[in-house]
């Protein structure tokens, strides 16, 4: 009995020797092997990122102009599964506030858009959820219209498919001023990201912070600056 025993150990112990070399060669069952290519691929090399939300105009600039939406799109070229370099833009409206203008009949509206070039880094890459952080410099384009209501105006509306024509009342307004401009500015924010379906298809929240310096504008009093601060809040999806 014990030589039987001390036999099987021995056979044994050739046959885990005898492995040990086709292991070395790479002959592991699929699902030892790591899953690092599987991650790899999850990171696609240019991505696309498009989203909608909200944008918080702060300080100065959140004294004069209401809560506004933004839609914002971009392109992402990765350079490493953590580092990437995202080409953006956002358009974004808002109202004048309206103890600004405290006439009646008198109306304004601010658009800001901008074209960004940011560093993406993923501290969380190719996970089911992620963590990056982002940021860069950017050209900004700023425009505030002021209008009053005029009065208002009968023009004629045709509609052949509808087999109708008639004239019809509306509302005629009267641009006061507007201004526009381009500067340089800045950004920098964080976002967080969920995958969906096992893919590379995620659902992303992200905050950003933009600050845009102004030159010297003309005034009845003398220069002044209009330097503008942003704050964006967008939900989209990244593919």
């Amino acid at each position: 009995m014990r030589l039987f025993s001390g036999m099987a150990a021995a056979v044994g112990l050739m046959l885990l020797t005898g492995a040990q070399p086709a292991l070395a060669q790479g002959d592991v069952p699929q699902t030892f092997v790591s899953t690092g290519e599987e991650r790899e691929s999850l990171v696609p090399r240019v991505g696309f990122n498009i989203g909608g939300g909200v944008s918080f105009p702060i300080s100065d600039a959140g004294g004069r102009f209401q809560t506004g939406g933004a839609f914002q799109f971009g392109v992402t070229y990765n350079i490493t599964k953590h580092l990437g370099v995202q080409g953006e833009y956002l358009y974004s409206g808002y109202d004048v506030q309206d103890d600004v203008l405290s006439s009646a009949g008198v109306d304004g509206d601010h658009i800001m858009q901008y074209w960004d070039l940011n560093a993406v880094f993923n501290v969380l890459p190719a996970r089911p959820f992620g963590i990056y952080v982002l940021g860069g410099p950017g050209v900004y384009y700023r425009r505030v219209e002021i209008t009053e209501f005029a009065g208002v105006g009968v023009v004629p509306y045709c509609d052949p498919w509808l087999y109708i024509c008639y004239t019809t009342a509306v509302p005629v307004e009267e641009v006061l001023g507007s201004r526009s401009r381009t500067d340089f500015g800045l950004n920098v924010g964080v976002g967080v990201s969920l995958r969906l379906f096992g893919g590379p298809l995620r659902i992303y929240a992200e905050g950003r912070y933009h600050y845009i310096f102004s030159g010297n504008i003309d005034t009845a009093a003398g220069p002044r600056k209009a330097d503008g601060q942003y704050v964006p809040l967008v939900l989209g999806l990244r593919f």
